[in-house]
């Protein structure tokens, strides 16, 4: 009699759920429950012993009104009425409810462990979660991780832990959920098997709607957790440009924006929410038509050739209406599993390896370089640009030299030092070190002896100290204040509040572009890099401050292989060669004597910067 329901049940409620098993979410929280067996064993044995316990306390309670209502044990095995016969009747009854306290209190203390062990559990999940998360967001390539927008891999992170603390409390309540579920049905099942077919063809109904609301409420998650997600990254994206929004005065439409978005987040949540809402009144009203029409059918069915018929009846519809309860339970703790879908969606998409590239790993450790770095043939087009922005580039920056590289925005310079640090592979072509491709020696190696210094620098939201000791987290004080002076940043740092202790803000916001510039320099030359990328090293930086960060530059650039993107050609003037780069093409190489020789590029942007527009229209 209850297998169809349960077919149907199995059907509707199982399926999408054990299909999800295979996804990269279940396949970690799998893994971090194989290594923690004693806690899932606690918990279910837990769980099953206070769904035994449950059951003894209600047929106990079957017993203690049994001598209530005839001062007589019902009919019972005949070596349990040997054992409870010579009990005085008196006490009988008081004796029997005392034991179905002493039970009820057995089986909390066993649901209380069960729930900590399951909890216990769930935080180690979590945990585990979110490192795997973050972990394979950073081992995501470059070019991969580009493709997401900021607000996009930090709910990635963010969600990562609640998603899986989620799913974790709903699979445990399920699984308490069914122990009693069980429980209870066994119990009604001996009391009277035709009231309980009756039971059944009232919980069918319940079930049916579940089964319609389910797909529903998964549809209506995934929609609501990427609407979600663009909310957030659009309020990420906006915070931090905040500088651009207040200086173009579009405060209202960033407002308004955000607003428009949110908008459809409140009619999904809506959605949800009477989703939601509708089992439990349903559940309700189907508890009370229940009891009324079990008291209809239990007096007919059990009064005829049965004893102990109130006691049988009661105990029936006090087990039936716990195992409603419950039943309400386990189905309230799948509509949360169908509500965490979207949570989850996303939690697979970020952590599925189809459609992703990884930072690439292992390889031949990098010790020195003894001859050169060379370019051969190097094309480099990025993915969705229909135009190469390197197109079959050669050139060679042997060793302790100084290679300048200048061109107009978007000439290709960039593009360049990305493949010298690693960030991106040549579409054709190869960078070689000493005669080795790149792509040979391990990245971690490689980048350990590069040392860059942009103008686009990123300062910690740390102490000054550990900014400028992130590319030697083993220096000493000492060594920190001594790249410091080098960079002529130490008196800055010194006459701040907490000198090299103070906390610089979010991006470093309480310094000044140049102060900042000078930290990265700082960071470059604690490192002591033994190839080293300069950026427009000087560019945030007054003339005085320049001057003297040059002179350090020029004595940090002794011995090492440097690559400089220049902006202004006077900082080109001592280089040992200068590349002009022009739509992704070397079009002239040589010295700066050499360059302005030829009376080409080179020499048209010099006596831009250096003589003025007007002399340059007059020549």
């Amino acid at each position: 009699m209850l297998s169809k329901p349960l077919k149907v049940l199995t059907k509707g409620l199982y399926a999408p759920w054990l299909k999800s098993l295979n996804t990269p979410a279940y396949q970690q929280i799998q893994s971090t429950v194989s290594r923690n067996r004693w806690l899932v064993i606690t918990a279910l044995v837990g769980n099953m012993l206070a769904a035994s316990f449950e059951a003894l306390t209600l047929s106990t309670i079957f017993l203690a009104l049994g001598v209530l209502e005839g001062d007589q044990l019902p009919s019972l095995p005949a070596w349990l009425t040997e054992v409870l016969g010579p009990i005085q009747q008196n006490y009988l009854f008081l004796a029997l409810v005392g034991l179905a306290v002493v039970l009820q209190v057995v089986r909390s203390a066993l649901t209380y462990g069960a729930t900590v062990a399951a909890g216990d559990l769930s935080a180690r999940v979590q945990a585990q979660m979110i490192e795997t998360v973050f972990s394979r967001i950073v081992s995501f390539s470059f070019p991969c991780a580009s493709r997401y927008k900021v607000g996009d891999l930090t709910n990635y992170v963010g969600e990562a832990g609640y998603a899986v603390e989620f799913q974790m409390r709903a699979l445990s309540g399920l699984l308490s959920g069914f122990t009693l579920v069980v429980a209870y049905a066994v119990t009604v099942v001996s009391i009277s098997l035709p009231m309980t077919g009756v039971a059944v063809l009232l919980f069918s109904g319940l079930i049916f709607v579940q089964q319609r609301l389910l797909p529903r409420l998964q549809a209506t998650s995934v929609n609501l957790s990427q609407s979600q997600v663009e909310v957030s990254k659009n309020i990420v994206e906006n915070i931090q440009a905040l500088r651009v929004v207040h200086t173009f005065g579009h405060q209202v439409e960033t407002v308004s924006q955000v607003s428009h978005l949110q908008g459809k987040v409140l009619r999904l949540l809506q959605r949800q929410a009477r989703l939601m809402a509708i089992p439990a009144p349903l559940n309700g009203a189907l508890t009370i038509l229940m009891v009324a029409a079990l008291l209809v059918a239990g007096s007919f069915l059990l009064g005829h050739g049965q004893t102990a018929v109130l006691p049988a009846l009661v105990t029936f519809i006090l087990s039936l209406n716990r195992l409603s309860m419950q039943l309400q339970g386990v189905l309230g703790h799948f509509n949360a599993l169908g509500e965490n879908s979207g949570r989850i969606f996303r939690l697979n998409e970020v952590l599925q390896v189809s459609g992703k590239q990884f930072t690439r790993q292992g390889g031949q450790a990098f010790d020195q370089l003894t001859r050169e770095i060379a370019f051969q043939r190097v094309w480099l087009q990025y993915e969705g640009v229909t135009t190469p922005n390197l197109v079959d580039v050669s050139f060679t920056l042997p060793k302790n030299t100084v290679t300048a590289l200048v061109g107009e925005s978007g000439a290709g310079k960039s593009s360049l030092v990305d493949l010298l640090i690693g960030l991106y592979d040549p579409t054709a072509g190869q960078v070689l070190i000493d005669g080795l491709d790149l792509q040979t020696y391990s990245l971690a190696s490689w980048r350990s002896r590069l040392g860059v210094v942009s103008q686009d620098t990123f300062i910690f939201n740390q102490s000054i100290l550990d900014n400028i000791r992130y590319g030697a987290p083993l220096a000493t004080d000492a060594q920190v204040r001594q790249a410091a002076r080098q960079a002529h940043a130490h008196d800055f740092i010194e006459g701040l509040p907490q000198g090299y202790h103070t906390l610089v803000g979010e991006r470093g916001y309480t310094l000044s572009g140049g102060q900042r510039q000078r930290l990265a320099l700082a960071r470059a030359i604690l490192k002591q890099p033994e190839v080293l990328i300069l950026d427009e090293a000087t560019s945030a930086l007054d003339s005085h401050s320049e001057q003297l960060v040059q002179q350090a530059l020029e004595q940090f650039q002794r011995d090492r292989t440097v690559l400089v993107i220049a902006h202004r050609l006077s900082t080109t003037v001592h280089a040992d060669q200068i590349l002009v780069l022009e739509q992704g093409r070397v079009v002239e190489q040589g010295t700066h004597a050499e360059l302005l020789a030829l009376q080409g590029r080179y020499t048209r942007a010099w006596q831009i910067q250096t003589v003025g527009w007007a002399r340059v229209r007059g020549a």
